[in-house]
């Protein structure tokens, strides 16, 4: 009974197990997961975050720069217009042309830089063998007093030239201003140098010994003279060699002004003196103006002579074209007058643009089969109006021989 009994628990159990396992309903299989592609978002949002990052970080810097810069050049011109205004001419220098005073500058300014060379080499002599003497503290005191006087002068010689001849936003008087902060910085030590010699004076006359440290400040103090003054020399002749270039291009332009105007006045005069009596004349006249234009542009400037012959040679040009009732003479005229006035003034990628224009009319001309026009004029007529007109050049004026040879028809 019990053995039956065990087996029917048996029995159940396993129907149980097999009911529960038939009751399970199938899952979907979970689709795989691209990795590859998630990979490449990532990146790409990464990229993309970093690029807007970096914009934003160059952004804010451009920003910054143009803030600091705009500061910048806001002090500048403020130091500048407080020198400007603070500036009083000194009766001494009042009188100078502004090149004068600038040279003054340049010279001044070596003598300051020689001035604290020679006490600061005294200075470091005298405190080379631990021990300065009151005949070696005197010596340097007249040095000190020679450089400080001579640096009273440079600043004098400043404040001149800021009151006569700088202005707000000149380039030359920023750089002036930047230069004096050096010079002002040598005033000072100047003053350390002399606070020194007052020290080692009182120690002397008091008969007590210098300290080491009262030594080397001395010489220290006259090293960084020198330095500061071999900088503001420095600074003041490259600052007197560009004003001096600046006075030389104003007096290059000045001269070059003047020469212009005496051009233009040549052409007011030119009449002409030689008007020609036949039509391959007047081309004649006509070519060598072109060839003398074409000569006097080839080294790129128009002297005088130059303009002289120019002026003549187109006033005879333009008077033969139109005595010989070439066809365009007004228009060749024209050009003329036009490459006249273009090299007069200067303009000479003008003038050789007019020239080429001038060449390209006088192709059309009838009988003018163009040749080395500007070049070898001679031969260019001889062989192409002289010969070849023949029956292609029109028959202007009265009873004039036909070119080419033979009668013209009608006039015998």
């Amino acid at each position: 009974m019990r053995r039956n009994t065990v087996t029917l628990l048996v029995l159940t159990g396993l129907m149980v197990f097999l009911a529960a396992c038939g009751g399970q309903t199938a899952q979907p299989e979970t689709a795989a997961v691209d990795v590859q592609a998630t990979v490449d978002a990532s990146v790409m949002a990464t990229a993309t975050a970093e690029a807007a990052l970096e914009q934003m970080v160059d952004e804010a810097v451009s920003e910054a720069m143009d803030e600091a810069a705009a500061e910048l050049e806001a002090a500048a011109d403020e130091a500048v217009a407080e020198a400007l205004a603070e500036a009083t001419p000194e009766p001494t220098y009042a009188a100078y042309s502004e090149e004068e005073l600038v040279t003054a500058i340049e010279e001044t300014a070596v003598e300051a830089e020689t001035s604290a060379q020679t006490y600061s080499e005294t200075a470091e002599t005298a405190a080379s063998d631990g021990e300065v003497t009151a005949e070696e503290v005197a010596t340097i005191e007249y040095y000190v007093t020679l450089s400080d006087e001579t640096l009273n002068e440079l600043e004098a010689m400043i404040d001149t030239y800021y009151a006569l001849y700088a202005e707000t936003g000149d380039e030359v008087a920023a750089e002036l201003v930047a230069i004096e902060e050096e010079l002002a910085a040598l005033n000072e030590n100047v003053d350390e140098m002399t606070a020194v010699l007052d020290d080692i004076n009182s120690a002397l006359e008091a008969g007590l010994e210098l300290a080491d440290e009262t030594i080397a400040q001395l010489e220290q103090t006259a090293q960084e003279a020198q330095a500061k003054a071999d900088t503001v020399s420095a600074q003041l002749q490259t600052w007197a060699t560009q004003s001096q270039a600046s006075f030389d291009l104003e007096q290059i332009q000045a001269n070059a002004s003047v020469a212009q105007e005496d051009l233009s006045a040549i052409l007011q005069n030119a009449q002409p003196d030689q008007i020609a009596g036949s039509y391959e004349e007047a081309l004649t006249q006509l070519i060598g103006y072109a060839d003398t234009a074409n000569n006097a542009l080839a080294d790129g400037a128009v002297s005088a002579a130059e303009m002289q012959t120019l002026a003549q040679l187109g006033a005879n040009a333009s008077a033969g074209l139109s005595a010989q009732n070439v066809p365009g003479a007004d228009v060749l005229a024209g050009q003329i007058n036009n490459l006249n006035h273009q090299m007069a003034a200067g303009d000479l990628a003008g003038a050789q643009a007019g020239l080429n224009n001038l060449r390209g009319q006088m192709s059309q001309i009838p009988g003018f089969s163009g040749g080395n026009i500007g070049g070898n004029a001679g031969g260019n007529i001889g062989g192409n109006i002289g010969g070849n007109a023949g029956g292609n050049m029109p028959n202007p004026g009265g009873g004039a021989p036909r070119p080419g040879g033979g009668s013209r028809p009608g006039g015998g």
